[in-house]
C-alpha cells in the first residue's frame, strides 16, 4: 500500500513539473491578476467623472446646479454642449459618459410650481463610473428641489426659515458606513473578486489535471499506479496542487492586507486557516462536476460556467436580497460565496469567530461532496468510453 502510495505521488509530481503550463495558472496568473485589482482600485474610488452640461435655460437656478455639481467629486464637467444632439455625439464618441440636460424656462416654470423636468444621460456601458456620475446628478438636482421649494415657501412669508427646513426635511438622517467610512470601492471589490478568480484557477486546473488523463487514455495507467485504488489516485495528484494553491492565496492575503492595506480586522489565523479550506472545497467542488459528468470537456465546461456566473450570482455585484430565489439559489452552489461572506464578517467586520462557523462547515461540506461519487470516476477509469 504504501508503494501504491509512494508511486501515485510521484506521478504527480513528474507531470507537475513536465507541464510548465501548470505553474503559470496557480502561481503567475492569480498572483499577477491581483496586483493588477489592487493597482487598479488604489485610489480607493472612482473620482471627477468626465461628463458634460447641456443649458438651454441660462437663468439663476441653472447656473446655480452647474456650480454645485462642480464642487461635487464625484464629477467633473469638461464642457458645454447647445443641444442634446451634440451631447449625445459626445458620448458615443467617448469624450464624456453623460452629461445633465436643463430645459428652456427651467426657472419660470420652477419658481411658478410647474414641475420642469431637469434628464440626465448616463452610459451605463461603463458601470462603476456611471454610478458615480448618476449618483452626482440626482444629488445636485434632489439640492435644487429642496432650494426652489425653500426659496418658493420663504417668499410667500407663511413660514420662517426654521419651519421650512421643517417642512423639506422633518427627519434628519445620519448615514455612518461601518468598518469602511471612506467607502473605499477596493475594499469591498477586491475581497470578492481576487478569491473568485482563485477559486476559478483552482476549478479549472483540478478538472484539466483529471479531464486530461481521460481524454489522453492514461487514465488506466494512472489508477494502476496507485494500485486501482481512486483514492490514491486523486491525492497522488492533487495533493502538490493543494499546496502550491494554497502558498499562492497566502501571498495574496499578504498582498491584500499587509502590503495594500485592506482591513484585517479579525485574528489573521481566522484568514490563514480559511485559506486551504477554500482551495480544498474549490478542489472538492471540481472533483464532484468530474464525478458527476467525467468528461474533460463537459467537466471543464461546467466549472467555467459556474464559475464566472459566482461574480454575479453569488452577490458580488448585486445583493442576493435583490436577485430572484432561483438565481440566489444557484450562488449557494459555490465555494467561493461563503469564502466571501467569511471574509465579510471576519476581515471586515471582525465578527467573533462564533458568527462565522456555518461559512466553515460549508466549505467542509464541499470537501467531503466528492467522496459518495467516486466510484464513477473510478469506473470511467478503468473502463474508459471516451466522448469528444
Amino acid at each position: 500500500m504504501r508503494l501504491f502510495f509512494n508511486e501515485s505521488i510521484k506521478r504527480g509530481l513528474v507531470q507537475l513539473v513536465r507541464r510548465q503550463l501548470y505553474w503559470l495558472v496557480m502561481m503567475v496568473v492569480p498572483i499577477a491578476c491581483a496586483i493588477f485589482l489592487l493597482e487598479l482600485m488604489k485610489p480607493g474610488g472612482i473620482q471627477r467623472v468626465p461628463v458634460g452640461i447641456v443649458d438651454l435655460d441660462n437663468s439663476m437656478v441653472s447656473r446655480r446646479i452647474e456650480r454645485n455639481l462642480r464642487g461635487m467629486q464625484q464629477v467633473d464637467i469638461v464642457n458645454h454642449y447647445t443641444n442634446y444632439r451634440a451631447a449625445i455625439d459626445a458620448v458615443q464618441r467617448g469624450d464624456i459618459y453623460g452629461f445633465i440636460l436643463m430645459p428652456d424656462r427651467l426657472e419660470h416654470k420652477a419658481l411658478s410650481g410647474q414641475e420642469p423636468v431637469v434628464s440626465y444621460y448616463v452610459n451605463y456601458a461603463y458601470f462603476p463610473p456611471a454610478s458615480m456620475q448618476y449618483k452626482g446628478f440626482k444629488t445636485i438636482t434632489m439640492l435644487a428641489n429642496g432650494s426652489i421649494a425653500k426659496t418658493t415657501l420663504e417668499a410667500t412669508g407663511l413660514l420662517t426659515d426654521q419651519g421650512v427646513m421643517t417642512l423639506l426635511q422633518p427627519i434628519l438622517t445620519q448615514v455612518h458606513a461601518l468598518n469602511n467610512p471612506w467607502l473605499n470601492y477596493s475594499y469591498y471589490l477586491n475581497l470578492s473578486f481576487i478569491p473568485g478568480l482563485l477559486a476559478l484557477f483552482i476549478m479549472l486546473t483540478t478538472t484539466f489535471s483529471i479531464g486530461t488523463e481521460l481524454k489522453y487514455g492514461t487514465c488506466r495507467e494512472w489508477i494502476a499506479a496507485a494500485g486501482r485504488s481512486i483514492e490514491f489516485a486523486l491525492f497522488g495528484k492533487l495533493a502538490p496542487h493543494t499546496f502550491i494553491f494554497t502558498c499562492t492565496g497566502w501571498m495574496i492575503q499578504f498582498l491584500m492586507h499587509r502590503v495594500y492595506g485592506l482591513p484585517l480586522n479579525c485574528n489573521p489565523w481566522h484568514m490563514v486557516l480559511a485559506m486551504p479550506l477554500f482551495v480544498l472545497a474549490n478542489q472538492g467542488f471540481a472533483l464532484t462536476m468530474m464525478c458527476i459528468v467525467p468528461n474533460f470537456r463537459y467537466g471543464t465546461t461546467l466549472c467555467t460556467l459556474l464559475g464566472m456566473l459566482s461574480f454575479s450570482f453569488c452577490g458580488f455585484s448585486l445583493p442576493a436580497e435583490s436577485m430572484y430565489p432561483w438565481v440566489h439559489a444557484i450562488g449557494c452552489v459555490v465555494p467561493v460565496k461563503y469564502y466571501f461572506l467569511l471574509s465579510i464578517d471576519q476581515a471586515l467586520n471582525g465578527l467573533p469567530l462564533y458568527y462565522s462557523r456555518l461559512y466553515y462547515i460549508a466549505l467542509i461540506v464541499f470537501i467531503a461532496a466528492p467522496w459518495p461519487l467516486l466510484w464513477r470516476l473510478k469506473r470511467e477509469c478503468i473502463k474508459p468510453i471516451y466522448v469528444p
